[in-house]
């Protein structure tokens, strides 16, 4: 894996799939990356107040083979880590100055991009603008700060000439996932993947023979039984940013990669719908 900590943001992915016992190991894992490379699965099961099996259990989740193995990957992960020289991010509180604040937002942002950048399967985003590619229509799926990330994807889409609509009404969802043929495709964007209008909607859509792709945060939630094509970001949203920015950008940022690869596959058309598109504007801008 050439991104050793990829372990670590898939175990954070699956948090919300697992169950209590399972997600008691996953959250100590992740609290206590430099105790687990010394302890025993009878100790690791104690602490974490689980039979020896759950852990193995825990191990099979998360893709690998052995106690022994997940030992090893994070021995490797946190060999050599220099904790002092390192910015340590916790929570914006009271007592946090301007300049601290700065550091802060400007630090997880660019982790959550980070993070999200080792989550990226290259042949996931190649089928993904080859689905888009080839669709006649694309219907977007998103609610709360995802429609944020939708309205991004219709603008960029229809700038060199993808038809594409988006809809954050439930009722409006599920209309357009009845409407859409084989021929067309559907993209779902949750960040918790647990979106009750947005999963219908691309369970709908699939239904009738659409080719889906959902774009969220966690994987083994709902959102991803119905996708076709599965895209991950990695974010982490603070106590004190509830419903924040940050997994908006994050998935903007999957959109665009997207937009640019579709564009660059067709790209002499794609330059003359950009251009005439820009020239439009000019006499509604000062």
């Amino acid at each position: 894996m050439a991104n050793k900590d990829i372990l670590f943001l898939k175990i954070r992915s699956l948090l919300p799939s697992l169950n209590p016992a399972l997600k008691k190991i996953a959250l100590y894992i992740l609290d206590n990356p430099q105790k687990i490379k010394l302890l025993r699965i009878k100790k690791l099961a104690g602490d974490c107040g689980v039979a020896e099996a759950t852990v193995t259990r825990f191990v099979k989740t998360i893709g690998l083979n052995s106690f022994q193995e997940l030992k090893i990957n994070i021995a490797e992960i946190t060999t050599g880590e220099i904790a002092e020289k390192e910015f340590v991010y916790d929570d914006v509180s009271k007592e946090d100055s301007i300049k601290n604040i700065i550091d802060k937002i400007i630090f997880i942002n660019n982790k959550a991009l980070q993070d999200t950048k080792k989550l990226i399967n290259l042949k996931d985003i190649e089928r993904a603008i080859a689905t888009i590619e080839k669709a006649d229509k694309i219907d977007i799926y998103g609610a709360g700060g995802s429609f944020i990330a939708a309205e991004n994807a219709r603008i960029r889409f229809y700038r060199i000439g993808k038809r594409c609509a988006i809809y954050n009404d439930p009722n409006q969802q599920a209309v357009s996932a009845s409407l859409l043929t084989h021929a067309d495709t559907a993209i779902g964007i949750s960040n918790s993947g647990r979106t009750i209008s947005t999963i219908n909607a691309l369970k709908n859509a699939k239904e009738n023979g659409v080719a889906t792709i959902c774009i969220t945060n966690f994987d083994q939630t709902p959102i991803t039984e119905y996708a076709d094509i599965k895209l991950f970001t990695s974010t982490q949203d603070s106590t004190f940013f509830q419903e924040s920015m940050i997994s908006t950008v994050a998935q903007i940022i999957i959109i665009d990669i997207l937009y640019a690869g579709l564009a660059v596959k067709n790209f002499s058309k794609s330059v003359k719908m950009i251009e005439k598109s820009a020239e439009s504007l000019r006499d509604v801008l000062l």
